[in-house]
């Protein structure tokens, strides 16, 4: 049996009659009065994953989201030299270039913000225009 206390809250682990593990927390209201919960421990963390406290355990979703990651990251290195190529090796003298230019600026502007919401931190690109 594991038992923390915490001030104003007593956990305590044990098995129940079938052996399963439980999780109980009492807690003191101020007036003498305990109130308790008793809690498998997949309740626990699910409770803790869907509150933000520990990552999903689901395998599969984590490598999806890796595999997610790597592929924005190519993506966005594209657009960046596809941007930096426009800017810097097109004819701009015979062909007005200037929306394309723009819309490839605009495109590398949301890819690098997509990529810092990811987590993705991108490496110096190119050159940036």
């Amino acid at each position: 049996m594991l038992t923390a206390d915490i001030p104003g809250l007593k956990i305590e682990r044990a098995d129940n009659e079938s052996g399963d593990p439980l999780i109980t927390l009492e807690q003191d209201d101020g007036c003498g009065n305990i109130e308790s919960v008793v809690l498998h421990p997949i309740h626990v963390r699910y409770l803790a994953e869907h509150m933000g406290l520990l990552e999903l355990a689901d395998q599969q979703s984590q490598k999806t989201i890796a595999a997610m990651k790597r592929r924005l990251e190519a993506l966005y290195d594209r657009i960046h030299f596809l941007h930096h190529y426009l800017c810097n090796h097109s004819d701009n003298k015979h062909a007005d270039l200037f929306f394309e230019q723009g819309y490839a600026a605009a495109t590398v502007d949301i890819g690098y913000e997509y990529l810092i919401e990811s987590g993705v931190l991108p490496e110096p690109g190119l050159v940036d225009n």
